[in-house]
């Protein structure tokens, strides 16, 4: 019985053997080289916390590992940085980038060495709506490309407890008023409420941040007071025994911070004659006090000489240096010797 026969096409035919042999090798370097040139970096994004209040920071911290076996060097050129990020929302729509494109240094990684970049995704990115957000990191140059796994947050609106709007020393030689709305917010943590002071300029729909303070407890507070300077004053208590200070300016920069004890008395907000704000009583814990030494503890006088040892009491009656004279020794054993019974006759 003959088999059946199939006919041989063109890629069988023994003159087109090399041709197909070298579309094959074409095919495998295409596939070969980018995967190559892939796998010489990786890039991958980490965050401390993955819920962000609404106009928080949102810090992303992008470690560029080098596997190859010589130095890369990542620079941006006149158009693209060698750094950027995609990220989309729920519904997986693309958050457009605003504001300035992003810009970094030229940066080297030897072999084997990792380099670590933070950036603020906030201020060059559309994130001011709450909802849950993905986001990658791309880094493109030095002939290498990398795309990172994504890592998803959700940005949140707090409980707003306290809120005013205030009106800002005028300048030398200006005429135009400024305002700040300042307002504390409070975030439930997992185990915890975490306060934040929004400040924002209404008027002009500027959101100047959302600074966290740290965890409070409710056991009366937070309050808050604004200084003559247009500065927030915020005292509310972090622990059992403390209480956490912070002093905020028009520009939601942190002026100043402190932790106040309250085992001797209880830390009050007290504002003076003049409008100023201060923290009165309390013991101060953080920072710690810097105490200014007096001349005497920088120069204490010498010590008072020692005392000197009192006389020894010696136990022989003649002292250390006598020696008993020969008639007190045959006296004391005159003494000591039994009486003589013999009699004698008259």
């Amino acid at each position: 019985m003959r088999g059946r026969h199939f006919p041989c096409s063109s890629l069988c035919q023994g003159a087109n053997v090399p041709s197909m042999r070298r579309s094959i090798f074409a095919l495998l370097v295409a596939l070969v080289v980018p995967w190559s040139a892939h796998a010489q970096i990786t890039v991958q994004l980490t965050m401390e916390r993955d819920a962000r209040m609404l106009f928080e920071a949102i810090p992303v911290v992008a470690n560029v590992h080098n596997f190859s076996g010589r130095t890369i060097e990542l620079t941006d050129d006149k158009q693209t940085s060698w750094l950027s990020f995609l990220i989309s929302d729920e519904a997986s729509a693309t958050i457009s980038p605003v504001g300035k494109h992003l810009a970094f240094d030229p940066v080297k990684i030897a072999p084997g060495q990792t380099v670590s970049v933070t950036v603020d995704l906030l201020p060059h990115y559309d994130l001011r709506q709450r909802g849950t957000f993905t986001v990658r990191a791309v880094v493109d140059g030095g002939g290498t490309h990398a795309l990172s796994p994504p890592i998803r947050f959700t940005i949140i609106k707090g409980r707003e407890i306290w809120k005013q709007t205030v009106g800002l020393p005028i300048a030398a030689g200006m005429t135009n008023e400024d305002y700040r709305t300042y307002a504390l917010v409070s975030r439930r943590a997992e185990h915890s409420e975490v306060l934040y002071v929004s400040v924002q300029d209404d008027p002009h729909e500027l959101v100047y941040g959302m600074i966290p303070l740290g965890e409070t407890i409710s056991m009366g507070g937070p309050f808050a007071m604004i200084d003559n300077a247009g500065h927030l004053h915020v005292l509310f208590r972090s622990g059992p025994r403390s209480h956490g200070y912070a002093e905020i300016d028009a520009n939601a920069k942190v002026v100043k911070r402190a932790v106040y004890s309250d085992m001797l008395s209880v830390p009050q907000l007290v504002a003076g004659a003049d409008g100023a704000v201060a923290v009165h009583g309390g013991e101060q814990t953080y920072p710690h006090m810097e105490r200014v030494m007096t001349d005497q503890e920088l120069k204490p006088p010498p010590p008072p000489p020692p005392e000197k040892p009192p006389k020894k009491k010696w136990w022989w009656p003649f002292g250390p240096n006598k020696t008993a004279t020969n008639a007190s020794v045959d006296s004391a054993t005159a003494t000591n010797r039994p009486p003589d019974n013999t009699s004698t006759g008259g």
